[in-house]
């Protein structure tokens, strides 16, 4: 029951973070604004591009690869 809690919850969260690296795109679902710009620094500026959405597709923020 807990599982299918937080895959509810993490569905409906409403910032997605996306990282597109040389080969992959790694996303991330994040309920506030502070933790999308978390999972945001967890990935260093030359690695790849990082774009965060709201929930309607909305862009937010944006940081292009160095």
């Amino acid at each position: 029951m807990k599982r299918l809690f937080n895959r509810l919850a993490l569905r409906f969260a409403p910032f997605t973070v996306r990282i597109m690296g040389a080969d992959r795109t790694y996303t991330h679902k994040a309920h506030s604004f502070a933790d999308a710009l978390s999972w945001a620094q967890q990935y260093p500026a030359d690695w790849g591009r990082v774009v965060i959405t709201g929930r309607f597709n909305r862009t937010i923020a944006e940081r292009a690869q160095a």
